[in-house]
């Protein structure tokens, strides 16, 4: 070891590989340690943006699950489901997301009367409300404009009622009713 520290190398007999002299050397290694620190830089924006898109994810993690527990918790408002996650996305809180989506899709009594639409596929083609309407019309036409036959008596008759089968037979029975009056 004190032969090597005894006695400094002369510069003009050291070996430099590939490179002719040390400053051909010098350069080479400023080219690597540039090229090293355009690589480090680009590993880090590459690192950073990573880690937000990371950042995204998780947020967009974190809204799936609010809107998911909201619309579980509130069935009505599942419908709206897909239109809450987009106003979440735009910063509103579930809350108010949900508020705004109702609000624009909230249709009155009076919007859905107005709707055709609606109205022939859930009203007219309803059973239920056929018959109601049916039997209403019906009932208004047997109290508002009674049949007055010209009977004498108010008597119901206990026997069903004489219907003729040819127009002759309809003939006698319309005299019989006029000479009753």
């Amino acid at each position: 070891m004190e032969e090597n520290m005894e006695q400094p190398q002369d510069l003009g007999s050291i070996n430099y590989g590939k490179f002719k002299d040390a400053e051909s050397l010098l350069k080479a290694y400023s080219s690597l340690e540039a090229e090293f620190t355009k690589k480090s830089q680009r590993l880090s924006q590459l690192e950073g943006e990573r880690n937000k898109e990371q950042e995204a994810l998780a947020i967009q993690a974190k809204i799936e699950q609010d809107v998911e527990e909201f619309v579980t918790k509130y069935e009505y408002a599942q419908p709206f489901k897909s239109a809450i996650k987009e106003s979440v996305q735009a910063g509103l809180s579930v809350q108010e997301a949900t508020l705004n989506v109702i609000k624009s899709n909230y249709k009155s009594a009076e919007d859905y009367i107005k709707d055709d639409e609606f109205l022939n596929n859930f009203v007219y083609n309803n059973p239920n409300i056929k018959q109601k309407i049916i039997k209403d019309y019906l009932n208004k036409l047997t109290q508002n404009s009674p049949v007055n036959i010209g009977l004498k008596s108010a008597n119901i008759p206990l026997t069903p009622p004489n219907v003729p089968t040819t127009i002759k037979e309809a003939g006698k029975m319309a005299k019989q009713i006029i000479k009753q009056i």
